[in-house]
């Protein structure tokens, strides 16, 4: 449910959860005790859930816009980029470059990491700025 609310907000659907919010405060005054106590700590961990996930999209709207970050992240992301193509190239046209896997188990996984931050985030940055020109 957390996540399904942290998803509504990364999407920009907001008000939707303050509703659901505001429903869940309306149950609870309809309830009894223990099940008005039970709605309205649910309620109030997810105000808290909601404004973490907007401080951290205010957090990460400030580091993108930092230069220094996206040539640190450059560090990284351009060396995979070179390997991947040519594990491709290697691996399509039969070249016989014989690209070495990446050496451990860990190595693999940060690849593979950096590959869906770059999707995940590089979408969400050309989406909100394509939103953000209209």
């Amino acid at each position: 449910m957390i996540t399904l609310f942290s998803f509504l907000l990364k999407i920009g659907l907001g008000g939707v959860i303050d509703k659901a919010i505001e429903l869940m405060q309306r149950k609870a005054e309809l309830e009894v005790d223990k099940e008005k106590l039970r709605t309205e700590l649910t309620a109030e961990y997810l105000r808290q859930v909601v404004e973490e996930t907007r401080i951290m999209a205010d957090f990460n709207k400030a580091k993108f816009s930092f230069p220094w970050f996206w040539m640190f992240a450059a560090l990284f992301v351009l060396p995979l980029g070179f390997w991947w193509s040519t594990v491709i190239l290697d691996s399509v046209f039969g070249f016989s470059w014989n690209v070495a896997n990446l050496p451990t188990p860990e190595m693999r996984q940060w690849a593979g990491d950096m590959i869906k931050w770059i999707f995940y985030v590089g979408g969400g940055v050309a989406g909100v700025k394509a939103v953000l020109k209209r």
